[in-house]
């Protein structure tokens, strides 16, 4: 955190000081321009200006075309509850519930509806006239298109983009994981230290909860294609796919990870020749978890061959390592190798496509 502090660049990297940053910057630019500008409110376009800047350009977007729309069909039936009750206790109410009313038949959300609220009581509020409505209304208008301006800024590339590398990072880190997993079945005997085994599972499960995110993230970017140019729907839902590949991989590894935490608990290793089989499993495991992700750079979702690559490779290492199975007497090593071996083969197949 130090470092980061000495390093303003760094530091303005961070999103959430990025996205504050850039949504000052959004309303203070749409309250000096409301100044210059004739019959343009500098007040309603700075407060629709912050609420509608976004973490990405294409939500900023749908936001700006939602509020619009959800101002203009608030604000009319307002304008019209008010020329007939005036503006009074009983006029705010019904403005907000029509408010509301339309953020939910245009899927807002809840804070869609508040921010919609918020912007019409500020363009139909009191002593308005014609001018001052009109004013307001540009105001909107200009809060948010500069807020849609301000979006596309707010974070590097692509929604679709950053998914996909995050995506790869965490499979790299499963792959490290695993790897971890192999190289101490081989070098202990088969003896796993509880706090070792703790500890890839605590690994296993952030590398699950950030999959899961970025799986959301992904989707959103899909359903987003429609708001961005900048989207490519084909490759955002590839991105889709390689996100419920990644997750089939993490929830595995937390499976595998799991198991081998009961098993250090308990202090029972397993034998030197299933251990030695088991570490060849999860090497070429490993192996097939990376070449898949990097494949994914350029083509995401795009399975492993089933013929050539680590996938033959981890076939042949569970084929020996089940020979070592099932000639095992002792019930927990029979069951953590098999559980171990029958999790590796899911990976397999998940990568490949099955």
């Amino acid at each position: 955190m130090a470092h980061l502090d000495r390093n303003p660049v760094a530091l303005l990297r961070r999103p959430y000081l990025r996205l504050a940053v850039l949504s000052a910057a959004a309303a203070s630019a749409a309250y000096g321009l409301g100044v210059v500008l004739p019959h343009v409110s500098a007040v309603v376009a700075a407060v629709t200006a912050l609420i509608s800047v976004r973490p990405t350009f294409h939500a900023s977007m749908k936001e700006a075309l939602r509020q619009v729309l959800a101002v203009v069909l608030g604000a009319g039936l307002a304008l019209a509850a008010m020329e007939l009750v005036g503006y009074s206790a009983l006029a705010l109410f019904a403005t907000i519930l029509v408010c509301y009313a339309a953020a939910r038949v245009l899927r807002l959300g809840e804070e869609g509806a508040l921010a919609v609220s918020v912007t019409v009581i500020l363009v139909v509020g009191p002593h308005f006239s014609s001018d001052a409505v009109e004013a307001r209304f540009f105001g909107v208008l200009l809060g948010s298109a500069l807020a849609l301006v301000t979006s596309y800024f707010t974070r590097p590339g692509t929604p679709d983009g950053r998914a996909l590398a995050d995506l790869v990072t965490q499979s790299e880190r499963a792959a490290t994981v695993m790897s971890a997993v192999a190289e101490t079945l081989d070098s202990s005997d088969g003896k796993v230290a509880p706090a070792l085994a703790r500890r890839w599972l605590l690994d296993a499960e952030d590398i699950l909860s950030c999959v899961v995110a970025t799986r959301q993230a992904a989707v959103d970017a899909a359903e987003g294609a429609r708001w961005s140019p900048m989207i490519d729907r084909e490759r955002a839902l590839a991105v889709v796919r390689q996100a419920r590949m990644t997750e089939r991989t993490a929830v595995t590894l937390v499976s595998m990870c799991r198991d081998l935490d009961v098993a250090a608990a308990r202090g029972e290793p397993l034998h030197d020749g299933l251990a030695m089989s088991l570490s060849d499993v999860l090497l070429a495991t490993a192996e097939a978890i990376g070449q898949q992700s990097e494949k994914a750079l350029s083509h995401p979702a795009e399975p492993l061959s089933e013929a050539t690559g680590p996938i033959p490779v981890a076939r042949r290492a569970r084929t020996e390592a089940a020979a070592h199975v099932r000639h095992l007497d002792d019930t927990t090593p029979l069951l953590l190798g098999g559980s171990l071996l029958r999790d590796a083969e899911k990976i397999t197949e998940a990568l490949s496509g099955q």
